[in-house]
């Protein structure tokens, strides 16, 4: 029986979008990786951590909405971060989408930022990563940084470090 048209797609489906050639050139995952096991292991990482997927990505995405200001140039958000965004006249599909052909995927309040890629740099740690603007969308709504073949991964840690995010009490 096929899926209802706004159903997630799951699966073989969802995997096949997400290897190397399907949705990405690159692709979000590695030809043997299996996404169920990618996810667990961030979602571990995550709560390790002491934080949510929902604050890792509020963290970027507000980074990344005064970087776009920037237009293209370095540009210094708030006391810590300097951040460069480069913009493309595409964009990327996010591999749950239900209808690729027709729409984005909504999952999560949708899809901002999917024509850019971005780079942050922390100026008291020296830290610097890079990454994809899809990423804040994947992380929110599907708990996926890529994965770990992914050459457009953002490690969770690794981003947590970046941001000098701390850990949420209670």
């Amino acid at each position: 029986m096929a899926s209802p048209p706004d159903a997630l797609p799951t699966g073989v489906e969802l995997e096949a979008r997400m290897r190397p050639g399907g949705f990405s050139q690159s692709g979000f995952l590695g030809v043997a990786e299996r996404l169920d096991d990618v996810v667990a292991c961030d979602a571990l990482t995550v709560a390790k951590l002491g934080l949510t997927h929902e604050r890792i990505a509020a963290e970027l995405e507000s980074i990344i909405d005064t970087a776009v200001r920037g237009q293209g140039r370095k540009v210094r958000v708030g006391r810590h971060f300097e951040a460069r965004i480069d913009q493309f006249t595409g964009f990327q599909i996010c591999p749950w989408a239900p209808d690729p052909h027709h729409a984005q995927c909504q999952a999560g309040g949708g899809v901002r930022h999917a024509s850019l890629n971005w780079e942050i740099r922390n100026r008291l740690t020296g830290q610097a990563m890079r990454g994809p603007g899809l990423i804040i969308h994947l992380i929110r709504a599907h708990r996926f940084f890529e994965g770990i073949e992914s050459p457009s991964r953002v490690d969770p840690g690794d981003l947590v470090r970046l941001l000098n995010l701390q850990p949420t009490n209670g």
